[in-house]
């Protein structure tokens, strides 16, 4: 068993204002993740539970025309259901991974980061040219053995920490592998 086995990795970046709503980056990251043999699960935004009101892009036609026509409490609400899944997702993963691209507006990105670093949990970013392109503000929410080129090194940095070749430090609050031994421990004594 590896030590990430049923963790949970959230997977954020943009999405508001990139052409494919920020899917396929994500859909490549699940498929790396699961090629390398890792047993870890994702929270994908772009795929979430919840209902089809929730699913990609939350309907972005249909935001543009609350805003559009002035319905900004309509919009308010539209928005604050898929904003409530998205950072309950940041409250129940393990870890986060997020793009970073500074050319993009990433409201809600920026958002799911901030939850994560207030929780203490491990953060991967990916951003094209490293930490030459990382924005100022962000040197203080990542340290710099957690900024990556790409998504292949991100998954090469969870299998060594999987596999032990990197400690997992006292951020991995791996809880749902606890629960489980501990459900299996109850259920032989019965």
């Amino acid at each position: 068993m590896g030590k990430l086995d049923e963790a949970t990795g959230y997977l954020s970046g943009p999405m508001e204002f990139v052409a494919d709503h920020g899917v396929e980056w994500r859909r490549k990251f699940i498929k790396l993740s699961n090629e390398a043999g890792l047993d870890i699960h994702y929270i994908d935004p772009t795929n979430k539970p919840g209902g089809e009101e929730m699913q990609i892009g939350e309907d972005k036609g249909l935001q543009v025309r609350l805003q559009n026509e002035g319905r900004f409490d309509a919009l308010r609400q539209y928005v604050g259901d898929y904003r409530h899944y998205d950072l309950r997702f940041v409250d129940l993963c393990d870890f986060i991974v997020v793009v970073v691209d500074p050319s993009v507006p990433q409201w809600g990105t920026a958002n799911e980061v901030y939850f994560a670093e207030r929780q203490k949990k491990p953060r991967f970013c990916i951003i094209e040219g490293g930490e030459y392109s990382l924005p100022r503000w962000l040197f203080d929410v990542f340290r710099s053995d957690e900024i990556f080129q790409s998504p292949e090194e991100v998954i090469d940095r969870l299998v060594k920490l999987n596999s032990g070749e990197i400690p997992l430090d006292k951020r991995w609050v791996l809880v749902r592998k606890y629960l489980r031994e501990q459900r299996e421990k109850y259920l032989q004594k019965d």
